[in-house]
C-alpha cells in the first residue's frame, strides 16, 4: 500500500508539455522524483496553443456554440499529450498510464464548458497507484451522469489537480507552469513587478477571478477547502515557486500584494428596465442557463424604471445581449467594448483606511474613465477603458510599493 506521504500531484500546463522535447523534460523530472521515494500523480493540459486551435475551429462553424460537441472538441487535446508523456516515462523505465476522466469516474455536472467536479472514483485511482502505476490524467475535463464529456473551462486542468490531491487525503499539490512564482502583477504590462514567496488563499482566489492566468479560480477555491497547499513553479527551473495557503494576518500583510488586470471584458447597460426585484432574478437566472458569467452589477431607478449595468467576459458578450434582448423589450440595450478590468488586491486593506481614496485618486492622475466599480474587504476593481490599461497598471502598482521589493 502506498503511504499517502509519498503521493504527490503534479499538474503540467500547456507550456510544460508544448513540444516534444517538453515532454521529455518532464519525464525525466519525473524520473528523479521517484528515484527520491515519491509516487507522482501526473495530470496534463493540451500541448500550448492546441485548445485555442480547437476553439478557433469551433468558432469558425458556429460562434455561439456551447454545447456537448464543444466539450469533446475541446476535451481531445489533452488525449494528446496525456498519450505522449506516458510514452516518454515509459521510455525511462517507470510503468505509466494514461486516463481519460470517465475512466476515473470524474463526474461533474452539466454545464458544459464550465463544469463543475462532483465527485471522482478515488479507489479506482488508488488501486492503480498501489500497482505501481503512475497515472497521467488528463486535466480539464469530466463526464457527466449521462456519459457526456464535459470541460471547466480554460485553465481547468488545475481544478482537476487539485480534485485529485484532495480525493487521494494529499497535503500538497505542485503545479507546473512557464513562470518561476507568482508576480505582482503581469511583468509583460508591469515590467518592475516582482516574484511574490507566498499568498494566502483569499487573495490568489481574487487574483485567479479578477484576470491573472496563473491559476484557475475553482481550484484555489477547491484548495482552500481541503486546506491543499499550493505550490506554484516553474517547469523549466529547479527552485522553490509561490506557496498558496492559509496565512495568518499579521501587523506585516502588505497593504496590497498585487495588480491585477483583465483585458477581455466588456459592460452591458439596460435602460429603462422594468421596476422590481422579479425582472433582475430573471434575467441574472436566464444569463446563469446561458453559462454567461456576471461580475459586476450596478442599479439605480427613477420614474422611468431601473438603470442596470453589468459587465461579462467578452466571450460571453453575444449570448449576454441576447438574453437582455429577449426580456427588455421597450429600453435601449447598450453595449461598450475595448474595455478592461484592473483591480488591487491585498488581506492587508482590511485593516488599513485610504486605500480606495488611493486608488481612485491614481485613476484620476492617469485620466482613465471609469464605467463600473466593486470592492470587497481585501479588493477594488474598476472597469476602464482598454487603451488606459497599461498606464493605469503601472501607477498603481508604483503607488502601492509594489515596485520595490518581493512581497
Amino acid at each position: 500500500m502506498t503511504s499517502h506521504s509519498t503521493i504527490m500531484v503534479k499538474k503540467f500546463g500547456g507550456t510544460s508539455v508544448g513540444s516534444i522535447e517538453r515532454i521529455e523534460a518532464v519525464a525525466a523530472r519525473i524520473a528523479k522524483n521517484v528515484a527520491n521515494g515519491e509516487h507522482p500523480v501526473l495530470v496534463a493540459s493540451a500541448m500550448s496553443g492546441e485548445t485555442n486551435r480547437l476553439v478557433q475551429l469551433a468558432h469558425d462553424v458556429n460562434p455561439s456554440y456551447r454545447g456537448p460537441a464543444y466539450d469533446m472538441l475541446l476535451a481531445s487535446g489533452e488525449q494528446v499529450s496525456i498519450s505522449l508523456l506516458a510514452m516518454s516515462l515509459e521510455k525511462h523505465g517507470l510503468k505509466a498510464q494514461s486516463y481519460l476522466a470517465h475512466q476515473l469516474g470524474i463526474k461533474t455536472n452539466s454545464i458544459f464548458s464550465k463544469a463543475k467536479i462532483q465527485s471522482i472514483d478515488s479507489d479506482k485511482l488508488k488501486s492503480i497507484i498501489n500497482n505501481g502505476i503512475i497515472p497521467v490524467i488528463a486535466g480539464f475535463q469530466g463526464v457527466t451522469d449521462g456519459d457526456r464529456i464535459t470541460t471547466l473551462g480554460r485553465g481547468g486542468s488545475d481544478t482537476t489537480a487539485i480534485a485529485i490531491a484532495a480525493a487521494l487525503g494529499a497535503k500538497t499539490c505542485e503545479i507546473y507552469t512557464d513562470v518561476p512564482k507568482v508576480f505582482t502583477a503581469d511583468p509583460r504590462l508591469i515590467p518592475k513587478a516582482k516574484e511574490i514567496e507566498s499568498l494566502d488563499f483569499k487573495e490568489m482566489m481574487e487574483m485567479a477571478s479578477l484576470g491573472s492566468k496563473v491559476l484557475h479560480f475553482r481550484c484555489v477555491e477547491l484548495a482552500a477547502k481541503f486546506n491543499i497547499k499550493i505550490h506554484l513553479r516553474s517547469t523549466f527551473e529547479e527552485r522553490e515557486g509561490t506557496w498558496i495557503m492559509h496565512k495568518e494576518q499579521s501587523m506585516e500583510n502588505p497593504v496590497v500584494s498585487s495588480v491585477t488586470h483583465d483585458p477581455s471584458t466588456c459592460v452591458i447597460k439596460l435602460f429603462p428596465a422594468p421596476f422590481g426585484s422579479k425582472f433582475l432574478a430573471g434575467l441574472f437566472e436566464k444569463l446563469s442557463e446561458s453559462g454567461c458569467v456576471v461580475d459586476i452589477i450596478t442599479q439605480s431607478h427613477n420614474d422611468q424604471g431601473q438603470r442596470l449595468a453589468f459587465s461579462v467576459r467578452e466571450e460571453d458578450r453575444l449570448k449576454a445581449a441576447e438574453v437582455a434582448g429577449e426580456l427588455v423589450k421597450d429600453g435601449d440595450i447598450e453595449v461598450l467594448d475595448n474595455l478592461a478590468k484592473i483591480s488591487v488586491i491585498g488581506v492587508g486593506m482590511a485593516n488599513n483606511p485610504g486605500v480606495a481614496a488611493r486608488f481612485f485618486r491614481t485613476l484620476d492622475a492617469t485620466e482613465a474613465k471609469v464605467h463600473l466599480v466593486t470592492t470587497s474587504d481585501i479588493k477594488i476593481s474598476a472597469v476602464v477603458d482598454k487603451s488606459s490599461l497599461d498606464r493605469v497598471a503601472i501607477a498603481l502598482h508604483t503607488e502601492f510599493g509594489l515596485d520595490k521589493s518581493s512581497v
